[in-house]
């Protein structure tokens, strides 16, 4: 879709002032940006059709677009929410714009089919076997962002200023460096995982920042992120090798 006018070029435009609008700092524009371009990198690593990924840039560009709704989208409900919500919002756009297509069809679908809980039904339920892996996709991009290290950096910033970021990120930490949550779903993810946490796992070493994490959390707690890194990345070094 790059370089070229498409008819749904205008959703894409839409769901990018949309996300500019965002309160939520780590669902923001950027975030979606990189979440994009790495959808981009996948498809064509997994030899997607043109169709395909074209469908995926789009659910890429409106998969976060319900966070906008509120300014204050809560960290423990919007996940079983956001999704399906936003599948709704490019769906009523698409009426709205008289855009419609197969492309527009299947990443509306592909967002809902991402969803918490509902997700795996519904991917049986509205995609083929063909397309099931489109999901994963946009799954393992939204995944591999969750600690990317731009945005690490940003949510550190809050951090510094806030008692409930501080506890936020302290949650997030801890969550996306169990072996169980932090996964990816693609062969093609795997190493771009392996690379964000060794990137990840060098800031946190850097002098400053490692006093900043023992100041606000303690020693024994930084330590042991380390050490759920490090295993974590042996882990995913033996399986990919």
């Amino acid at each position: 879709m790059r370089g070229k006018k498409t008819p749904y070029r205008k959703l894409i435009n839409i769901a990018r002032y949309k996300m500019s609008l965002s309160h939520d700092p780590i669902h923001d524009v950027s975030h979606v940006k990189r979440v994009v371009r790495l959808v981009r990198v996948l498809a064509a690593e997994c030899d997607l059709s043109k169709s395909q990924t074209d469908a995926l840039v789009l659910a890429a560009w409106w998969h976060d677009v319900s966070r906008t709704l509120t300014k204050r989208p809560s960290i423990v409900i919007m996940p079983f929410f956001d999704d399906i919500i936003s599948a709704l919002m490019l769906w009523r756009e698409t009426v709205r714009q008289g855009v419609f297509g197969d492309v527009v069809g299947m990443a509306t679908r592909m967002i809902a089919c991402k969803s918490l809980g509902t997700g795996k039904i519904l991917t049986k339920l509205l995609l083929n076997k063909k397309n099931r892996i489109m999901v994963d996709i946009l799954f393992d991009a939204d995944m591999l962002d969750a600690i990317n290290i731009a945005r690490t950096k940003s949510i550190h910033l809050l951090a510094e200023n806030s008692r409930s970021y501080q506890l936020g990120y302290k949650l997030s930490i801890w969550w996306f460096l169990s072996r169980e949550r932090l996964y990816v779903k693609t062969d093609e993810a795997q190493k771009y995982l392996l690379l964000v946490l060794d990137e990840f796992l060098a800031w946190m070493k850097e002098q400053d920042i490692y006093d900043w994490h023992v100041k606000y959390f303690g020693k024994k707690w930084v330590l042991k992120q380390f050490e759920k890194s490090e295993l974590f990345m042996e882990d995913l070094s033996h399986a990919y090798s």
